[in-house]
């Protein structure tokens, strides 16, 4: 027979018209599926599985041959993979998938079989199949052989997908150890990371080897943890902010060096101008636009480079920072250092994590050493003492979430002498009610207080908007030079 004859009536060209008519009466079918029992469902299921499988093995030897007969050539296409990209429309990464796909089936006959029989599903054999387009020669030796393609179609009779990827890469790296080191070599040279500051904030974008990528996956899960039951965010915003708490950690570790004497720090500069319109802002919200009169525009507070800073931030900054008075003259030459005012000492924060234990907004899971301490009463607007009884440990999602909303935070005691903390809007309207400790009862944090005194109302009240930074003099104030014309605050957070 002519291997270029068009097929007979008898041939595969009718065959596959009734697979297709086939699929359109099962989809058609389908579409009342909701009224087939479970049982019916699940078995219909099994099937399409299979003859999907099926249909993919054939559709790979299709493509095989029509690659290697040349006949795509001719119409512009400069390769295979280009010509089947555009008339089958999928893209040229789905079809790179399916062309590796294809020769792994043509190639592996084991694998191929257990494709059809439904021993292993598609994605199984997409795995294989982007482990042999890079393979070394020992790791092409070992699929192409009998045994090794027994060993991978049990292994992929075991498991799903997903393990099935992991013990293979493991599997190849045994047979070629030095493969496996000069592809993670060749991933370190690949490595980068952007940081772009754009209007809309800071763009990330980069690659990492495997190894790096792991670190950096566990170390966002450690810090997020599990979302409670009122936790909105969603998984990107949620390992958005597990990074920055991350960034956070680092800065405050006392070993971190800066190449001066004192750790690393963000500083935020203000004038005092813009101090007391912060101290007369009666609510982060409405700053924020999210409801209320808008207060006085004053300059704005700024990083060293002269990026302005959210409002929200800056509050949540002054509950843990250090804040040093620099006085300016005329052509903005610092003239006069005030001293530095710590905030929690290391025993404070000690006893208050001893008391709340990780974070204390309820139904939240977040450990202490991912946690910071904020004042109840805020230290720059309501003059809160830096005690173990005006602080609570929040995580820094919820401690910027308090600051943004203007919560107000009043702690009591639980059923079992714990402390339970309540959040409430400005309006009164509570927000987070105390809730269930979800730790085990031998691992929840002693009592430091008395359990039958209830604490008193730590609601912050409004501010007068007519206080000035501590330690901050006027221009031309005793003690300040004569040409200082600006004062300006620097906090260290």
């Amino acid at each position: 027979m002519n291997s270029h004859a068009a097929p007979d009536a008898e041939g595969p060209v009718p065959l596959a018209l009734r697979v297709r008519a086939a699929a359109d009466a099962l989809g058609a079918a389908g579409r009342g599926a909701q009224q087939w029992p479970a049982t019916v469902r699940a078995a219909v299921i099994a099937d399409v599985d299979r003859a999907i499988a099926a249909l993919t093995t054939v559709r790979a030897d299709l493509l095989v041959a029509q690659r290697d007969s040349g006949a795509w050539k001719g119409r512009g296409d400069p390769t295979f993979e280009a010509w089947r990209a555009r008339t089958s429309r999928s893209g040229m990464r789905a079809t790179m998938a399916e062309v590796r796909r294809a020769e792994t089936l043509a190639t592996m006959p084991a694998v191929r079989e257990a494709a059809v029989t439904g021993r292993v599903t598609v994605e199984h054999v997409d795995v294989v199949a982007r482990i042999a387009a890079g393979a070394s020669v020992p790791v092409r030796e070992a699929l192409g052989s009998d045994q090794g393609q027994a060993t991978l179609v049990e292994l992929a009779r075991r498991i799903d997908a997903g393990q099935f990827a992991r013990s293979v890469a493991l599997w190849a790296a045994g047979l070629d150890a030095g493969a496996h080191e000069r592809d993670h070599q060749a991933q370190r040279a690949a490595r980068f990371l952007h940081l772009a500051d754009t209007d809309g904030g800071t763009r990330i974008s980069g690659q990492l080897d495997r190894m790096a990528g792991h670190r950096l996956r566990l170390a966002l899960e450690a810090v997020s943890g599990r979302p409670g039951v009122d936790d909105d965010r969603t998984s990107e915003q949620r390992r958005a902010d597990a990074l920055g708490a991350i960034a956070e950690k680092v800065l405050s570790l006392p070993d971190t060096g800066s190449g001066a004497a004192v750790r690393p720090h963000i500083s935020f500069v203000m004038t005092e101008r813009t101090w007391a319109g912060l101290r007369a802002l009666r609510g982060v919200a409405a700053a924020s636009g999210e409801g209320g009169a808008a207060a006085a525009p004053v300059p704005p507070v700024t990083l060293e480079d002269g990026t302005p800073v959210p409002i929200s931030e800056v509050a949540r900054a002054l509950c843990d920072c250090e804040l040093t008075r620099v006085v300016m003259g005329a052509g903005s030459e610092p003239l006069d250092l005030g001293r530095t005012q710590r905030t929690y000492t290391g025993a404070q924060r000690r006893a208050v994590i001893a008391r709340d234990g990780g974070c204390a907004w309820p139904s939240c899971d977040r450990p202490a050493r991912w946690c910071e301490v904020h004042h109840i009463r805020w230290w720059d607007r309501d003059h809160g003492a830096t005690s173990v009884q005006n602080g609570v440990l929040l995580c820094s999602f919820h401690h910027h979430e308090v600051h943004r909303q203007d919560l107000a935070i009043r702690r009591r005691p639980g059923d079992d002498g714990l402390a339970r903390y309540v959040f409430a809007r400005p309006d009164g309207r509570v927000l987070a009610p105390a809730g269930h400790d979800p730790r085990p009862p031998d691992s929840r944090p002693p009592d430091l207080g008395s359990p039958g005194v209830r604490p008193p109302d730590l609601r912050p009240p409004g501010p007068t908007g007519t206080e000035r930074p501590p330690d901050v003099r006027r221009p031309g104030a005793r003690g300040a030079p004569a040409s200082a014309e600006l004062d300006a605050l620097r906090l260290d957070v």
